[in-house]
């Protein structure tokens, strides 16, 4: 855990250390009501220490509010199947599917999830007749009134302005590193690497440990997401860039130096506008970009007129090719980081594809179907999930009432509390959960034994156990936050109805009922977990990125007439959301990882390089004399080789997705004939003019070709 998530988790438990017993004093000692001071001390445990909201204070009041309405309508839904077993479980069922699916859309929904199940499975698993809706309703809406009061004004903490000062950090380091693109690899470019490395890695420790992910419709959220991705491409690109630097061949442009200038410019500028600075002058990247593509045109026009063998003449067109791809996603990364700072990029600056442009309530209603179209997929590691932790919820709300356990809430939360996305780790949480429930059924039953019928020594045990409880689980690890919590809970049922340990010991039985539901469920269903989900969602990303990116290429070697390629890049977009969140899933997953983190992000980020090579290609057959139908002899060379490299985005996806038989995989592409293309090309536009532009053509398809090989 961050330094920066210690502290937001420490204000948090103070907080509920605080507020929770007061407002549960209140409830029982002056309404003295049950039912009211159940629905108050839990509804309060939900909203202040498993539903996490962060954002400004305004933002932050409407995320309660919205909650408690929310969880107000889930108890009176489950109030109302409550009597009934199978109507419970039926409901319990498709409320567990919808929140738990909800969270693929991050932000306030995913941060509210926990405790929205937390009121639903009180109400469903509590049997009780219709007319306690208004006290269970009272309870909560206490509840709800006191954590947006507590949870706006009293000592909060402001995620998003910590996650977007580590992006501005990131972007710093990542134009520091794009500073020394064109030196020789050196002890210090090396450092730079590792530099901007670990700062992308902290805003991903950041933005995962954020109770309030950006990962949602909205368009700031969007471009967020997106931010962070282009930030590791544009590293990924100076790491491994498509010369070496340093090459003597490099033809010394102004063009260059300015594109080079401006692209820095931009990234710095892009740090600045997240910390509430100027925006970046994206506009200025874009003219130098084609200003540059037009001087290296007359450039490599006049050399080979003059004689310069194309050879020669083809190694300085390649040397400032890893910049202006750099200087493409800039103009991306300066775009997203203005929406994210709330503001709005010039209309008529043209911005890469993948930009979120649509605002307000139609963007938001456009980004909400593409998400649900991406994950309402049979592949889906998001709906694999939300189906698992449905199932295990509605089977053991079933369970739990069908046998007429007292407590039964405490099984499905104990189901809920272990259930994870593979056998394995849900075996490995529920020994952690049983542990932490003996730890803290001892030490409450030692607890209760000391202080007896004593409420004085109760109330003053009850602060101290909230706040372990939250900090525990948060800060320390799991089998203290159980400890913690089953202290918590033993704690407030003497004090409603005075029990001894015998409430411990009923929590743990429980607990062990709920998590071997939790086995089970995940046992039958995936039990090979995210390892095996992160393969095939990667499969199926590359299956789907080889369409538009193959299209692509043909477009612009005169193999196809242009078309509208929108469809196919939406489908690779969604195809690699899916894998995305399987990646999140996979690096979150408890327990030995056959598949490397590592390598699952660099064949993920394979993918990602050859969407963004499609969308270059047609950036580049935008413009007509840009299309290699004036040299065909070359573009047909490049178009085999392309062919190989598609065969081999085939072949990896069949292995990944264990459907390709075990035979050798196809030949990489020749960088001997795409060279050989690229030449006889070039030497012909020394002798013709008109064909410059369809050699360039050529060299850009084959340029790509080489990089997305490696």
């Amino acid at each position: 855990m961050s330094e920066q998530a210690r502290r937001a988790a420490l204000r948090r438990s103070v907080r509920a250390a605080i507020v929770i017993p007061a407002t549960f004093a209140f409830s029982l000692l002056v309404i003295r009501d049950l039912q009211i001071a159940t629905f108050a001390v839990f509804g309060c445990f939900a909203l202040l220490v498993m539903a996490n909201f962060g954002g400004r204070r305004r933002a932050r009041a409407v995320a309660y509010v919205a909650a408690t309405l929310v969880g107000a309508a889930l108890i009176a839904l489950g109030t109302s199947a409550s009597p009934s077993a199978a109507a419970g479980s039926a409901v319990m069922l498709a409320v567990g599917f919808a929140l738990s699916f909800a969270g693929v859309f991050g932000g306030y929904l995913a941060a509210s999830q926990t405790a929205l199940l937390l009121a639903f499975v009180l109400a469903v698993t509590i049997p009780a007749p219709v007319s306690q809706i208004p006290s269970r309703l009272a309870g909560w809406l206490l509840a709800g009134a006191v954590s947006t009061l507590a949870g706006v004004f009293f000592w909060p903490w402001f995620e998003r302005v910590t996650l977007r000062g580590r992006a501005a950090k990131a972007f710093d380091a990542v134009a520091t590193l794009v500073e020394g693109l064109h030196r020789r690899s050196t002890d210090e470019q090396v450092a730079r690497v590792e530099a901007a490395r670990a700062a992308i890695q902290a805003i991903r420790r950041e933005y995962s440990g954020s109770g309030l992910r950006p990962a949602g419709p909205t368009r700031g959220d969007r471009a967020f997401v997106e931010m962070m991705t282009e930030l590791e491409q544009v590293v990924d690109l100076v790491e491994r860039p498509f010369q070496e630097p340093g090459s003597s061949g490099r033809p010394c442009l102004d063009e260059g130096n300015r594109l080079a200038a401006s692209t820095n410019a931009a990234l710095s500028a892009g740090a600045t506008v997240l910390a509430g600075g100027a925006p970046p002058d994206i506009q200025a990247v874009a003219d130098a970009r084609r200003t540059h593509r037009a001087a290296l045109d007359s450039w490599a026009a006049e050399e080979l007129q003059r004689g310069r063998p194309a050879e020669e003449v083809l190694e300085g067109i390649d040397a400032d090719h890893t910049l202006r791809v750099i200087a493409y996603l800039t103009i991306g990364l300066s775009a997203n980081a203005v929406i994210a700072a709330g503001g709005t990029p010039d209309p008529d600056i043209a911005l890469p594809a993948g930009i979120p442009r649509l605002e307000g309530p139609r963007g938001v209603a456009v980004r909400v179907a593409q998400t649900l179209r991406a994950h309402l997929e049979p592949s889906s590691t998001v709906l694999h999930n939300s189906l698992r932790v449905a199932i295990g919820l509605a089977f053991s709300v079933l369970l739990a009432r069908t046998l007429g356990l007292g407590h039964a809430f405490w099984v499905v939360l104990g189901t809920l509390s272990v259930l994870r996305s593979n056998a394995l780790g849900t075996g490995r949480t529920t020994v952690e959960a049983l542990a932490g429930s003996v730890i803290g059924f001892v030490a409450g039953g030692l607890f209760a034994a000391v202080a007896g019928n004593d409420p004085v020594l109760m109330w003053v045990a009850l602060p101290i156990a909230i706040f372990l409880s939250a900090y525990g689980a948060s800060a320390v690890g799991f089998v203290a936050g159980q400890a913690a919590f089953t202290l918590t809970v033993i704690i407030v049922f003497n004090l409603i109805s005075p029990a001894g340990w015998q409430v411990g010991l009923v929590r743990i039985e429980d607990v062990a009922i709920g998590t071997a539901i939790s086995v089970v469920v995940g046992v039958l269903l995936w039990p090979r977990g995210a390892r095996r989900a992160v393969a095939r969602a990667t499969a199926d990303f590359y299956r789907d990125v080889i369409p538009y990116v193959g299209h692509a290429f043909d477009v612009l070697l005169g193999v196809h007439r242009p078309a509208d390629l929108g469809p196919l890049r939406a489908e690779a977009v969604r195809a690699r959301g899916r894998a995305g969140e399987a990646f999140d899933t996979f690096l979150n997953e408890r327990g030995a990882k056959p598949l490397e983190p590592q390598m699952a992000g660099r064949l993920l980020s394979a993918g990602s390089q050859a969407l963004l090579a499609g969308d270059l290609l047609l950036v580049v057959a935008a413009d007509p004399e840009y299309r290699a139908t004036s040299c065909a002899d070359g573009a047909a060379i490049v178009a085999g080789e392309v062919r190989a490299l598609l065969s081999g985005f085939g072949h990896i996806a069949g292995e990944l997705a264990e459907t390709t038989p075990e035979v050798a995989a196809p030949a990489p592409p020749s960088a001997t004939a795409l060279r050989s293309g690229a030449i006889g090309c070039m030497r012909r536009a020394g002798s013709d003019e008109a064909a410059g532009r369809g050699a360039m053509a050529v060299v850009v398809a084959g340029e790509w070709v080489q990089n997305l090989a490696r």
